[in-house]
């Protein structure tokens, strides 16, 4: 199983009522993640299959699956928000730790705060470091550039040749 675990985005869709945080979510790291996803079928369906696993960490949330339904809101990420999400087991940083011991390869995307968040979450040990790539570039370019790298590895045309 891969996991990818996005930070939330200041910038959302204002549509009213619910929608999945994948689709609520609308920065430009946001737009790249559904941008790859349209592009390469394997990564649908290994989402659809559960072999790849989406998380956000939300300022307002915590930890949820990107298909869980959320109202617009706006909340910003503090250093003193992303500790008590890591702390409070009412924002499941649990479910982080048990998803991030199951996976193979994993992403953290978002600024270094939210990614600090996701490393305590995920209870993981120096052991594990290679098992994650870290969007940590000099910029929202870079970070959208890794992105979309991550997934050209693991879902683009040329890996799944390999896979067959």
């Amino acid at each position: 199983m891969k996991l990818v675990v996005m930070g939330c985005s200041a910038t959302k869709r204002e549509d009213a009522g619910t929608m999945p945080a994948i689709d609520r979510y609308d920065g430009p790291m946001w737009r790249t993640l559904r941008a790859r996803l349209a592009e390469l079928p394997a990564a649908r369906d290994a989402i659809a299959s559960g072999e790849l696993l989406v998380t956000v960490l939300s300022a307002r949330h915590g930890f949820i699956s990107a298909d869980v339904q959320i109202e617009n809101y706006d909340c910003r990420m503090t250093e003193a928000r992303a500790a008590d999400i890591c702390r409070d087991p009412s924002y499941d940083h649990h479910q982080m730790a048990i998803r991030f011991a199951a996976a193979q390869d994993v992403l953290f995307a978002g600024g270094q705060m939210y990614r600090d968040a996701m490393w305590k979450a995920s209870n993981a040990s120096l052991a594990r470091i290679m098992d994650v790539t870290e969007t940590d570039g000099a910029g929202i370019g870079v970070h959208r550039a890794q992105i979309g790298a991550w997934f050209q590895r693991h879902y683009g045309a040329e890996q799944m040749a390999l896979a067959a």
